[in-house]
């Protein structure tokens, strides 16, 4: 493997941010700080950029089955890492649903093996708990997934009748996470009331795809985070609450931190950036924005920034969900499926190859927080969290080099044109932002150089992840 010196730049941790070369060797870093005649067989000159470790997304779906494995997303696990890769990203965490007649554990290490074949950057899988009903012994595959890799797990308050664990069940594999040292997730909507609304909308006629949001209420979401986090006490666990997207949730996690409760809150970018009033009078086209939680009100943003740079919220990832809006003949059925009918529009959104240009520009750039909050966010704390930390999520010695060279001054206009993924829409089209990778390195291999590729399905290795890491 060949060795790697990156000088002049700005070495940004989530804690400082120094002038320092970076000597790679062997895929790790090796060196760092004043060059002390340090010579590799590549020099890249890093002058008036930053220097950051590469982007961590921790909640990613790629060729990932929806209603009952009826149809999948757009991308697979090669478009989807290798886009990741020209936006930054060098690792993703994905997830593994129990495949109709098959236990969770076999599907676990089937979707790795699939993985495996086709990522062209390191990732690693979190397991969704099904309900009991679907398979009775699942907790006995949730002890032998640990050694797995498998120290996340995510349980579903939403969709009642197909993925929805009930409060026994829920309070059941926390108090089995705890045991085991995992880290468990939870989608916080409050699926009964969604459901609800949702029957009462059809009932009166208002099926258009943006009544999605009306469905998905801010309350059945802040209920579900207030109930996730008091279970979650009750048996002194930890719990991370994926896609947070009101306010009103986010000042729920906000509470109980204060109070002392081990709560983690995820936002992810749509819901930062993007607002219902840009797809309310769209018609079927809005189809393109549905996900659930729903993308919400411009008005709500202000509270999701606040939380997130006071520390309420503490990740940043994508939910990453891509489907197309045209229908591609190798795809099955995409957004368009039953168009004026939003209970079966496939729920997602694509941003995996965007989470950092995003950022970056809205947050820093903005002047929300500095590049070490923004390292913190995109890279260190999902690193600890989810048990990769300190070999990724830091740029020093012993690390993993997963390593992007960030320009600051690099302008850029994101179009579904011009991206790498499968997806023929983008949710920020026409976004000029002012901050970009032009060098990606996983594990010291230089993946993306001035948006050239250089990567092969399978590179990516499998995490065997470790316990999360509190702070």
């Amino acid at each position: 493997m060949a060795s790697v010196l990156i000088t002049g730049g700005t070495v940004v941790n989530s804690d400082s941010a120094i002038r320092a070369d970076v000597l790679v060797r062997d895929g790790i870093i090796v060196g760092l700080g004043q060059n002390q005649g340090w010579t590799a067989d590549q020099v890249i000159d890093a002058s008036g950029k930053y220097v950051m470790p590469g982007g961590i997304d921790v909640h990613t779906h790629l060729e990932y089955p929806i209603d009952g494995f009826t149809t999948r997303t757009a991308d697979d696990f090669h478009t989807g890492t290798v886009a990741a890769a020209h936006g930054g990203t060098t690792t993703i965490v994905d997830f593994v649903k129990k495949a109709p007649g098959k236990s969770l554990y076999d599907t676990y290490l089937e979707r790795r093996d699939t993985a495996a074949e086709k990522s062209v950057i390191d990732f690693g899988l979190h397991a969704i708990v099904p309900p009991r009903e679907q398979q009775p012994d699942v907790l006995d595959d949730l002890r032998r997934l640990v050694p797995e890799g498998a120290t996340s797990w995510k349980f579903f308050m939403a969709y009642p009748g197909t993925q929805m664990v009930d409060d026994g069940e829920l309070l059941e594999g926390i108090e089995l996470a705890v045991e085991h040292g995992v880290l468990p997730m939870v989608h916080a909507e409050n699926g009964h009331m969604v459901a609800r609304e949702t029957r009462r909308l059809i009932d009166d006629g208002r099926t258009d795809e943006s009544f999605h949001a009306t469905a998905h209420g801010h309350d059945s979401e802040a209920e579900a985070v207030h109930r996730a986090i008091v279970l979650a006490d009750s048996v002194n666990s930890p719990i991370y609450v994926v896609h947070v997207s009101s306010a009103d949730a986010a000042a729920e996690i906000s509470r109980a931190r204060a109070a002392g409760s081990k709560a983690w809150g995820e936002t992810c970018p749509q819901y930062l950036v993007v607002a219902y009033e840009d797809y309310a009078e769209l018609g079927e086209k809005a189809a393109a924005y549905v996900c659930s939680p729903p993308i919400r009100e411009r008005s709500n943003q202000a509270g999701l920034w606040n939380a997130l740079v006071t520390g309420a919220l503490s990740t940043v990832a994508t939910d990453h969900a891509g489907f197309c809006l045209h229908q591609p003949d190798d795809l099955p059925p995409q957004k368009m499926r039953s168009p004026g009918y939003f209970p079966k529009v496939p729920n997602g959104v694509p941003g995996v190859e965007d989470r950092l240009m995003v950022v970056w520009e809205t947050g820093v750039a903005a002047g929300r927080m500095d590049p070490c909050k923004f390292v913190e966010l995109m890279s260190t704390r999902p690193a600890k969290l989810f048990g990769m930390y300190p070999k990724k999520g830091i740029v020093a010695v012993g690390a993993d080099a997963d390593l992007v060279v960030w320009d600051a001054e690099a302008e850029h206009v994101i179009s579904a044109g011009t991206s790498h993924l499968r997806t023929d829409y983008n949710l920020y089209e026409g976004m000029k932002v002012s901050g970009k990778p032009t060098q990606v390195l996983s594990r010291g291999d230089l993946l993306v150089d001035d948006g050239v590729f250089s990567g092969s399905p399978g590179r990516g290795s499998f995490l065997n992840r470790g316990k999360p890491v509190f702070f």
